[in-house]
């Protein structure tokens, strides 16, 4: 009986291998079927890895932030706050005011990037931009406004950039993974069709991580430095009442009044060689009048 056993567990061993080299030929063709026989194994590979890059372009920022917060930590992310102020005000001396306004910016550590003079015969206005770091940003701001003759305009405002600026850096980094990625297909790609077309991925990725990057820096920087435009003025002459009053009119109607006194020895004083031609000719005039008169005999 066991004899007999062994003949037939012998005899299924040739079934059992031709069953599985069945199997092994149908997986076969059915792989076969599913790519073209030249399909190369790089080409493949980088079609997939252009779906996976256009679904981390086409993610929002809810899944941006979360991929954050399961590999950086937002939480550990400081806050990134843009300040930004306004100032405007009219001094007494504009000369002494910008002299003042240099030595205050450059006592806080700032510095100024525009700078717009406007000059008429009735006032001077110059408006600046400067930069200032955000830690003294508020009292450089009151060391400006204390230089004030009359303050017009003060405004503060704040802006919370955390959020653009963590969603930015997820795109950075997706971009980043998937840039490795194509680097690994790249030393598989066997035609030179395959190493252009992984190239040329490669380059799109490369700038969208450069123009994320740059982002980045300018956040960054507009967080370190904060802004403050200013504007300060003095006016010379037809100053306006600053109330309705009667006694506050006749002060500005006086005020006025001198200013123009004064504005007209200012223009006097340009019309100097008019004046010395005036003053010359009235002298020869009257010269030779006396001598005209001094020819006429007397009777």
């Amino acid at each position: 009986m066991a004899r007999r056993c062994f003949v037939l567990s012998n005899n299924l061993i040739p079934v059992l291998v031709l069953l599985a080299g069945i199997l092994l030929l149908s997986a076969c063709g059915r792989r076969s079927a599913s790519l073209p026989e030249n399909t190369n194994v790089a080409a493949v590979q980088m079609e997939e890895m252009a779906a996976v890059d256009d679904a981390a372009a086409g993610s929002g920022s809810a899944k941006l932030s979360s991929f954050v917060a399961t590999n950086d930590n937002p939480a550990e992310v400081p806050k990134k706050i843009l300040k930004e102020g306004t100032i405007r005000y009219s001094v007494r001396d504009y000369n002494d005011a910008r002299n003042e306004l240099n030595q205050i910016v450059a006592r806080f550590g700032g510095y100024i990037i525009s700078e717009n003079e406007q000059r008429s015969d009735i006032s001077w206005e110059t408006a600046i931009e400067i930069k200032v770091p955000a830690q003294r940003f508020d009292s450089c701001l009151n060391a400006l406004s204390g230089t004030a003759q009359t303050l017009v305009t003060k405004s503060i405002t704040a802006k919370d950039v955390t959020e653009e600026y963590i969603d930015v850096a997820a795109r950075m980094k997706a971009k980043k993974e998937v840039e490795q990625r194509y680097l690994d297909i790249l030393q598989q790609a066997k035609t030179v069709e395959d190493i252009l077309s992984v190239e040329a991925q490669l380059k799109n990725i490369r700038v969208e991580v450069e123009a994320a990057q740059a982002r980045l820096q300018y956040i960054d920087h507009n967080v370190a430095m904060s802004t403050i435009h200013l504007t300060f003025f003095q006016t010379f002459a037809n100053t306006s009442p600053q109330g309705p009053g009667f006694f506050s009119r006749m002060l500005f109607s006086m005020k006025d009044g001198w200013n123009g006194v004064l504005s007209f020895v200012i223009d006097m004083a340009g019309m100097w060689p008019l004046l010395l031609v005036l003053v010359v000719g009235v002298l020869m005039i009257r010269r030779y009048r006396r001598r005209k008169r001094a020819l006429i005999p007397r009777s």
